[in-house]
This record gives structure tokens, sequence and C-alpha cells, in this order.
């Protein structure tokens, strides 16, 4: 079966995801980056919790590994192997803050010293804005946000409100001295003119047991 995904979080095969996301939380405070700077087997732990949580946070991507290992987890969407902790911010996007709150990333989760941190000018950080469908801010997905530099996919979280705000932390405008602000990203909801019958009956089921 290759590598153990569940070994990786200190989960056991039978976790929920509530449980798969606190020990997400808990190793990534322990091994981030910032907390061990030029530590390489705290990276490369980083990394593989990250690659393990990658896979078990998605239901089809789990049911895959359960079902065929990590040979066929590679086989879904969205699977990436990690080779570094510049890797997973890259791919995560705004993971970090979705999960530790914006207050605790920025003492934890930041991307330049500590001495400089309150110096970093709103002029750094980038505004976005980006539209999602109503079942995507429903029921979560992703969306690809532009950068500076490229774009990052963001995690949009089941229950996303209209006009919600999410921060990608240190994927902002660079200055000359290395200081990187944030993305500050908008979502628009955008709601469907038409709904075919199936979706109309769907709806109304759920309204209906509101």
């Amino acid at each position: 079966m290759g590598r153990d995904y569940y070994a990786d979080l200190g989960v056991s095969k039978n976790a929920g995801i509530d449980e798969i996301n606190q020990a997400f939380r808990k190793l990534a405070a322990r091994y981030h980056p910032d907390r061990n700077p030029g530590d390489k087997t705290a990276e490369q732990k980083f990394t593989r919790m990250a690659e393990a949580y990658n896979v078990l946070k998605d239901p089809k991507s789990r049911e895959a590994y359960d079902r065929g290992g990590e040979e066929q987890a590679e086989s879904t969407p969205g699977f990436q192997h990690f080779n570094s902790s510049e890797d997973v911010f890259s791919h995560f996007g705004d993971v970090f803050g979705d999960l530790f709150g914006s207050r605790f990333r920025a003492q934890v989760f930041r991307r330049w010293p500590e001495e400089v941190e309150t110096d970093v000018a709103d002029s750094l950080d980038l505004r976005r804005e980006v539209t999602v469908s109503v079942f995507t801010a429903l029921l979560g997905g992703s969306v690809d946000v532009p950068l500076s530099e490229g774009r990052a996919e963001m995690t949009v979280p089941p229950g996303t409100q209209p006009n919600q705000q999410f921060r990608l932390a240190g994927q902002g405008r660079r200055d000359r001295r290395g200081r990187r602000g944030d993305v500050i990203v908008t979502v628009r909801v955008e709601i469907p003119r038409r709904l075919t019958a199936a979706q109309k009956r769907l709806l109304e089921q759920a309204r209906s047991e509101r």
C-alpha cells in the first residue's frame, strides 16, 4: 500500500474530517518551517503531513486511497507530491488562514521575520475578487486566484457567504527587503437565473427541511 497517510497524521482510518483537521493543525504548528528554520527533518515531516492531509481531506481522494493506496490516490484530481515547504504554501493557498484564523497565522505562519511583522505596509497587500457558483459556496470547492506572479488555488469552505473575505498569507507584493504582503480575496457568489427541474426539486426539499 506504500505510505500510510493516516499514520502520517497520527489518526485512525475511521477518523472524521474534524479529527483530521485537528491533527493537521497540530502537526503544522509543530513542524512549520518558521518554527524550525533550517531543520530539514522538520521540513520533511511538514511536507509529508501536508501531502497526507491533501488526500484525506477530500472524500473522493480519500476513498481512492482507501481502495488502492497511494498509487490509486495519485490518479485523483488535485493530488500532488510536495518536495518542499514552498510547494505546500503554493498549493494550499489560504488553508492555513482558514484552519488557524488570521491572528494565529500572523503569529506562527507569517512569511517574514517577527521583528518586521508590524512594518509590512498595506501597499504590499493585493486585493482580488473571484466568482463562484452558489453550489460551490454551499458545498465547498476551490477557485483559482490571480497573484502578482502566477495563480494560487484557494479552498472555498462549505457555507461561504457572499462577499466573504479570505486571506492568502504571504502571497502579495514583495518589497526590496524581501517582505511580502497578503492577498485579500473577496468571494462573489453567482446565483443561477435558471435551474433544471432536478435542481429545483432538491432546493425545494432543502428549504422544507430547514
